[in-house]
């Protein structure tokens, strides 16, 4: 009897057993299931913009179970796209100090880093993650820009060339190492030639520049020297430029130019104040002052200018004070830039009696005139920039006297 009892009893609990595998089996996985799929749902909510909404969800399942990592980290990227950096920053910590080598913990840390001015603190999360896998390309690219952001081009550079030379595909590094490139050439020299057709003239007019500029902590200074053929006559003159920045949205451009020579001014002087004000806009004032010896001429000049996207319009007066009366003359110049400032191509027109262009004494008596001109500016190879220009231009001088006058232009920049 005993013995019946306790075969009875052994086979009721292997029962019981077996019955709460099955049990394990369709309830335990069921549940990984639904956790999966708040996850999914919450993912779901923040990438549609409900994020306090995902933020529910996912706080519900790191309650119930707080090493769901992925859950802890898109919550903390939830927290940075809403400015929420200090609580991201505790949420992804978490992740990090638990598995130090889980790329998107830590790339999701630095991204706050970096979207809340913490570049230094970047590039240390950084180099401990470089320091088990040294070929990542997500950490060396965002290396690159918390250096760039601290102004340290030449080591972000150094950087970049790390991340290019593993996969030089890389879209987004080419792009900074060109623009950093561009960024760290603070010298440039250039070259330039021009040749003018006058319908009036046997012969016609030649002109050729050289110039070297340079940029300095307190705005760019340039040197140049250009030269002329005209009437027979061949004369030089030199001139210097600068940029100086008085203060921020607040800069200057000074110009003195000198020549022994009568087809150009013997002084040449400018000075023009230009403010960047919101909205794109920008206006300026000034003068030039040229001195032939006999006749000499101030004009005063200035500009309304407006960016409108990659577009910038620009129109220039010109009012000359004279004896007989003020004359003045506009131009009137759109621009379409294409990714930098470098490259572009524009149009300008102009119209009015002021000598906007002087290039010799015979420019002072202009009566009239109107001129269509085009220029375009291509920057290649990072280095080099191309620049082409072409100008028609009909004028009335003293005595009924008028001229057609077609120019073109050429010129190289090399940036150092």
């Amino acid at each position: 009897m005993s013995s019946r009892m306790n075969d009875n009893s052994a086979a009721c609990w292997w029962h019981i057993a077996v019955c709460f595998a099955l049990l394990m089996v369709l309830v335990v996985p069921g549940n990984a299931s639904a956790g999966q799929d708040r996850f999914t749902q919450a993912r779901e909510l923040a990438f549609d913009g409900d994020r306090e909404g995902a933020r529910e969800i996912l706080r519900e399942l790191l309650e119930a179970k707080p090493n769901h990592w992925d859950a802890r980290i898109l919550l903390g990227r939830t927290l940075a796209w809403d400015k929420r950096y200090e609580e991201a920053r505790e949420e992804l910590l978490i992740v990090v100090r638990a598995k130090p080598n889980y790329s998107d913990a830590r790339n999701a840390l630095v991204d706050v880093e970096l979207w809340s001015d913490h570049p230094e603190a970047a590039i240390s999360f950084l180099d401990e993650g470089l320091a088990s896998s040294p070929n990542n390309e997500e950490f060396l690219f965002k290396r690159a820009k918390a250096q760039r952001d601290l102004g340290m081009l030449p080591d972000a550079m150094v950087t970049l060339d790390r991340l290019l030379d593993r996969n030089p595909s890389h879209v987004q590094g080419a792009k900074m190492f060109s623009s950093l490139r561009v960024r760290r050439a603070k010298t440039k020299f250039g070259l330039g030639y021009g040749y003018t057709d006058v319908d009036t003239l046997s012969s016609a007019w030649h002109g050729a520049s050289a110039q070297l500029s340079r940029r300095t902590g307190l705005g760019s200074v340039s040197l140049r020297a250009n030269w002329s053929r005209r009437f027979d006559s061949t004369a030089t003159q030199f001139e210097i430029d600068a940029y100086p920045r008085i203060m921020n949205g607040l800069y200057a451009y000074v110009n003195y130019g000198y020549s022994a020579d009568r087809l150009y001014p013997k002084h040449r002087f400018g000075g023009e104040l230009y403010a960047n004000l919101p909205k794109g806009v920008e206006l300026s004032a000034g003068f030039r002052r040229l001195q032939f010896g006999s006749s000499d001429v101030t004009i005063y000049t200035g500009t309304v200018a407006k960016y409108v996207g990659n577009w910038w319009i620009s129109l220039r007066p010109y009012i000359t004070p004279k004896t007989e009366g003020t004359s003045q003359s506009y131009a009137l110049t759109v621009r379409r830039y294409f990714g930098n400032r470098d490259t572009f191509i524009g149009l300008t027109a102009g119209t009015g009696s002021s000598p906007n262009d002087i290039q010799d004494v015979v420019d002072l008596a202009r009566l009239d005139s109107r001129k269509l001109g085009m220029r375009a500016s291509w920057a290649f190879t990072d280095l080099f920039i191309l620049k082409l220009g072409a100008r028609y231009g009909w004028e009335e001088l003293v005595r009924g006297r008028e001229r057609n006058q077609f120019n073109v232009a050429l010129g190289i920049e090399r940036r150092f």
